[in-house]
């Protein structure tokens, strides 16, 4: 035996949408901020609070011999919300792991801080 699929249909989603239910919503959650008082932040004179994490300028830190700390694991390309960071890894002579490029776009790094 063959069924035959059938799309749902709900009244309830037909009516709401053609009764524009959601730009009604939306204009209802603007009008309640609208009123309120805003935030600013003058820059140079107030700084923005920073979060306790925060380390300063990202940088490629290295051993006191000269030697890179990075292994390449690429965590923090990973975790990087502004993809800002791009490792390239590579074998060494000793067959350990490290970077063959480590680019920092500092311009997307800055946005981050702010």
């Amino acid at each position: 035996m063959v069924s035959k699929s059938r799309v749902p249909f709900s009244w309830r989603d037909f009516l709401s949408s053609f009764m524009l239910l959601e730009l009604f919503r939306g204009m209802a959650l603007t009008g309640k901020y609208l009123f309120q008082p805003k935030v600013t932040v003058q820059f140079p004179e107030e700084k923005t609070p920073l979060s306790p994490r925060f380390r300063g300028l990202h940088a490629l830190r290295r051993y006191p011999n000269g030697e890179e700390r990075c292994i390449a694991c690429k965590l923090c390309e990973a975790v990087c919300p502004a993809m800002a960071i791009t490792i390239e890894a590579g074998q060494r002579d000793d067959g350990s792991r490290r970077t063959t490029r480590y680019d920092i776009d500092l311009f997307y790094f800055f946005l981050c801080h702010f």
